[in-house]
């Protein structure tokens, strides 16, 4: 795991790595249509996370897998 020396990147990892918090935020701000596709109880973190070359000196993103309701297995980040 990187080191993260900024107040705000450890407060962002620990409140967002909790699933439930991720799930309520993305569940709320992600147009209605998408949000209504995905079964929340099924968000998961996942272990492997996401960082532009372009933007290393920020923090990487949280990456989740969560279920469809029509089947198969999407990808979100919060960035």
């Amino acid at each position: 795991m990187t080191t993260l020396y900024n107040p705000h990147d450890r407060f962002f990892k620990a409140v967002f790595g909790r699933t439930e918090v991720a799930a309520e935020f993305l569940e709320r701000y992600l147009p209605i249509e998408v949000a209504a596709t995905l079964d929340w109880t099924t968000l998961r973190a996942e272990k492997d996370s996401f960082l532009d070359p372009e933007l290393a000196q920020h923090p990487a993103d949280l990456l989740y897998a969560v279920d469809l309701h029509g089947g198969g297995t999407g990808g979100l980040s919060v960035p």
